[in-house]
């Protein structure tokens, strides 16, 4: 069995699906706030990691899942998970990836302790981590010029997000939150995602 599990993947599964007839198609969505805070640090200094552009990371998301939701119905053999779900039963969405990809998974073991950093995820987002950011910046100041990470860009970061990301949160709501409503996600709610269904995005078929 052959895996390819490249992300740019999600919007390319209709050109994929022609070069690979029969082919089976898994995709696991993650609430767009928590990926993106959690990629972040990849991203240009003016496209989020400094938190300054960090909408353009939601947007990023909203875009290439629209695209994705399109092609949706147009793939043959396709299986969507929510990590949500995954976290919180890994047995239950396991055995539906088994029965998809008619394999046997014999004694898995899954391990998720995902829970306390959605939690730290979602003080992040509601407050921009004003509680800790005393004892963040202590610990910054303490290795500015050491080899210990990048402290003047955490710094900065860390800053930066108590100042924006409340209000962020206003703003992506105003301008993105249905569009983020329609793929199953909440704004106010990083740890819960609904069953995945393209029919909420128009007058289309299930395709789970």
């Amino acid at each position: 069995m052959l895996v390819e599990k490249s992300p740019p993947n999600l919007t390319k599964m209709r050109y994929l699906q022609e070069l690979f007839p029969g082919a089976r198609f898994v995709v696991v969505t993650r609430h767009p706030v928590v990926q993106a805070l959690a990629v972040r640090k990849w991203a240009t200094r003016t496209r989020g990691r400094f938190t300054y552009g960090f909408p353009r990371l939601i947007e990023h998301w909203v875009h290439a899942h629209d695209v994705f939701a399109q092609d949706a119905l147009h793939i043959e053999n396709l299986l969507v998970l929510r990590y949500e779900h995954l976290m919180r039963e890994p047995a239950r969405e396991l055995d539906r990836l088994a029965q998809f990809l008619d394999l046997e998974l014999r004694g898995s073991r899954v391990r998720t302790a995902d829970g306390d950093r959605t939690s730290r995820y979602a003080e992040l987002w509601e407050t921009g981590g004003r509680a800790q950011l005393g004892g963040r910046v202590r610990h910054h100041l303490a290795h500015l010029g050491s080899r210990r990470g990048t402290p003047r860009g955490d710094l900065v970061r860390d800053v930066t997000d108590v100042a924006l990301l409340p209000r962020y949160r206003s703003v992506l709501g105003e301008h993105l939150g249905e569009r983020i409503s329609a793929h199953g996600y909440d704004l106010d709610v990083l740890d819960r995602a609904a069953p995945w269904a393209p029919s909420r995005l128009g007058p289309t078929a299930d395709a789970r």
